[in-house]
C-alpha cells in the first residue's frame, strides 16, 4: 500500500492503533544537506504494510502518534539514522525500541550484520539491491521502487520474530536490557553542542590560546550557518581553512581573501560574521577560553591487555559471539586503567548488565591473579582457576 493522502494515512494508522509491535524503516537523502531529506516511511505490524509519502502528506501526526505510543515496540534494523529523523519529527521520547542489528550481535550472528545478510540467514531470501542508490525524494516513485522499500519492513517483521525465539532459546533476553538505552535517550539525538564543536577539528592543539578561542567562535558560526542553509558545514568552510582563519586572525576582507580554501563568494556573503567571530575570540579573556580535555593515552603494563584479549576470545568462543561484542580493545584498556588506578568499576560497561557475568568478573579475577590462561592438551587456549575453586567466577564479593 502506497499512501499519498492524509485521509489514507489516518485510516491506515487507525488499523495499527492496537498493534503491540511495529516494524519501521525510512528512506532519505543526505549527501548535501545538514538534515535528512525524508523521502519515504515504511511501516508494518506483520499483517498490514504501507509506504507513507511524506512529500505528498504534510501532516504525519497519525503515524507519529503510533511512534510515540509507549505500549508499542518499534522495531528497526540499524536504528540510529531512522531514529534521528523520527526524533526531529516527534520532538519527544521514542520507546520502547528494538534494533535487530544489536539483537543479532548478542545471539552470535555477527557484529553490525547488514539487513541483507540477516534476511538471508533467517528467511533464506536474497534482497534485490537494484534500488540502493535511488533518490527517494524524486517523484514519481515507480511501483518497483515502492515494492523494494516495502520489503524492508515486510521482511523485518519475521526477522524480529525469529530473533525473539532465538533470544528465548539461548536465555539471552535479559542481555538486551540496557543495550537499547542509547537509542531511547532523546539527548543522543539532539543537535550538537555548539560550545564543543571545536573537538571535531584536527590539529587544534597546535593553536595558541587566543587562536584557539577564535576557532571555537568560528566553529559555532559555521554550524549555525549550516543549520540555517540546511547544508553540510564543510561546504561553507572546510576544517583546514577554518584552522587557517584561526591562525592568521585576519581583520578585514583583504586578509580573508588570503586564506586558502575560503571561497570569494563565501567572503562576500559572510565576511561580517566571520570577522565578528574572529574579533570575539580575540577579545575573550584568557580565563574564559575553553579548556581542552587532557589528552591521555593509558598504557597498560606489557602483556596485560594481550592476556585479557585472549581471555575475551576464550569467553567469546564459549558464548558463540564475536569478541568485539563482548569487549572491544578500547573497553579492555579502560578496564585495566580503572583497576590499575583503583577507580570504581561499578558503572564500567564491562561491569554492568550481562557483560559483568559474561566477561567482567573473569577479567577482574585475571587481574587479581585468581585465574590464569594456559594451552590445554587439546592445543587450545583455556582459562582455569589458580586454587581450583571453579565457583570463583560467580562469587558475590566483586568490587563496586
Amino acid at each position: 500500500m502506497y499512501l499519498t493522502t492524509e485521509k489514507g494515512l489516518a485510516d491506515f494508522c487507525d488499523q495499527l492503533n492496537s498493534s503491540p509491535t511495529l516494524a519501521i524503516d525510512t528512506e532519505f537523502v543526505r549527501e548535501k544537506t545538514y538534515y535528512h531529506k525524508l523521502g519515504l516511511i515504511q511501516v508494518s505490524d506483520g499483517t498490514h504494510c504501507a509506504a507513507i509519502d511524506p512529500i505528498h502528506i504534510s501532516n504525519l501526526e497519525p503515524f507519529l502518534n503510533l511512534v510515540r505510543n509507549q505500549n508499542t515496540v518499534k522495531v528497526f534494523h540499524a536504528a540510529r539514522q531512522d531514529l534521528e529523523i523520527l526524533h526531529r519529527l516527534c520532538d519527544g521520547v521514542i520507546q520502547p525500541v528494538f534494533d535487530t542489528q544489536i539483537a543479532a550481535s548478542v545471539v552470535g550472528w555477527g557484529s553490525q550484520i547488514s539487513f541483507a545478510k540477516i534476511v538471508n540467514k533467517v528467511l533464506g531470501k536474497k534482497i534485490d539491491k537494484s534500488e540502493t542508490y535511488t533518490d527517494w525524494c524524486r517523484r514519481p516513485l515507480s511501483e518497483r521502487q515502492i515494492e523494494y522499500a516495502l520489503d524492508d519492513v515486510r521482511l523485518l517483521f519475521p526477522v524480529y520474530e525469529n530473533l525473539i525465539k532465538v533470544l528465548k532459546r539461548l536465555n539471552r533476553e535479559e542481555w538486551l536490557q540496557g543495550e537499547f538505552i542509547p537509542l531511547e535517550d532523546p539527548d543522543n539525538f539532539k543537535a550538537p553542542n555548539l560550545e564543543k564543536l571545536y573537538m571535531r577539528i584536527k590539529n587544534i592543539r597546535t593553536l595558541a590560546p587566543k587562536n584557539f578561542a577564535i576557532i571555537c567562535e568560528l566553529a559555532q558560526w559555521r554550524e549555525k550557518e549550516a543549520q540555517v542553509r540546511d547544508c553540510l558545514a564543510k561546504n561553507i568552510v572546510r576544517d583546514e581553512s577554518l584552522l587557517e582563519l584561526a591562525r592568521k586572525a585576519p581583520i578585514d576582507s583583504e586578509g580573508l581573501s588570503r586564506i586558502r580554501g575560503l571561497h570569494k563568494n563565501e567572503i562576500t556573503r559572510s565576511k561580517k560574521n566571520i570577522l565578528a567571530a574572529i574579533q570575539k575570540g580575540l577579545n575573550l579573556p584568557l580565563d574564559q577560553i575553553p579548556k581542552l580535555p587532557e589528552f591521555e593515552i593509558y598504557k597498560a603494563p606489557p602483556g596485560i591487555e594481550e592476556m585479557l584479549s585472549a581471555l575475551v576470545q576464550i569467553r567469546a568462543e564459549k558464548l558463540e559471539i564475536e569478541p568485539s561484542v563482548l569487549a572491544d580493545r578500547k573497553k579492555i584498556n579502560d578496564f585495566v586503567k580503572c583497576f590499575d588506578q583503583k577507580l570504581s568499576l561499578k558503572n564500567h560497561p564491562l561491569f554492568c548488565g550481562w557483560r559483568k557475568q559474561a566477561i567482567g568478573n573473569q577479567l577482574y579475577l585475571a587481574l587479581t591473579g585468581e585465574i590464569a590462561l594456559a594451552i590445554g592438551k587439546n592445543g587450545k587456549l583455556n582459562n582455569f582457576s589458580i586454587d581450583s575453586d571453579l565457583k570463583k567466577s560467580t562469587r558475590e564479593d566483586f568490587p563496586s
